[in-house]
């Protein structure tokens, strides 16, 4: 696939296939997310490759409790005083599938990076985040040169912490995000994206 393709083929998906995927091709699309550029040189990123559902289980239940407890189509009519945006047609499309779409991903991958949080100061501070951020989209799009697709959850701090320990992640490291790797479904909703008229976003020089 050539790489504009690739780009623009990318998307997240929240239903897969029930369909296995080869382990080598995980390796190789996590093997994608370490060329990616580190600021400190070390790539001291780890994976945490969870592929059972008793092993998925065991970490989902928060994700499980949150997406039981949305009403997709009570949020989508709620009376608002203004025309439904396209991200909140998106928020409704994803909460209810919070859970299914890593519990029915073949494999769940979960980056873990070395940093002990990323509370503001200084915008150094937030170099180890950015450059995971930057493994994990080298992840999306090796995963969609593979003819796959990634479904993504980020954790909130509690379902964080809480995941951390049941992993036994070390307490100097962190995990930004939960991936659920897989064939997407077909037949899933494909919602309507944002799309900014972007010469108007360029800036010469200066903002104005």
């Amino acid at each position: 696939m050539e790489f504009y393709d690739v780009i623009n083929k990318r998307r997240t998906v929240r239903e897969f296939l029930d369909k296995e995927v080869d382990f080598e091709t995980i390796k190789r699309i996590l093997e994608a997310g370490y060329k990616t550029p580190t600021w400190n040189h070390n790539r001291n990123w780890h994976f945490i490759i969870l592929k059972t559902d008793e092993e998925k289980e065991a970490i989902l239940e928060y994700a499980k409790k949150k997406s039981s407890k949305f009403d997709e189509e009570k949020y989508l009519n709620i009376p608002r005083p203004y025309p439904i945006t396209l991200g909140q047609k998106m928020f409704a499309h994803a909460m209810p599938r919070q859970y299914s779409m890593l519990e029915d991903a073949p494999y769940v991958i979960i980056p873990v990076f070395r940093s002990k949080d990323v509370s503001g100061g200084s915008f150094s501070k937030l170099n180890p985040f950015a450059t995971i951020w930057c493994s994990i989209e080298n992840i999306f799009l090796a995963a969609t040169a593979e003819g796959l697709a990634c479904s993504m959850r980020i954790p909130a701090d509690e379902e964080h912490d809480d995941v951390k320990k049941k992993l036994k992640v070390p307490a100097t490291y962190m995990m930004p995000v939960f991936i659920g790797v897989g064939y997407a479904d077909p037949s899933e909703k494909e919602l309507e994206q944002t799309a900014p008229d972007f010469e108007k976003q360029l800036h010469f020089g200066s903002w104005k």
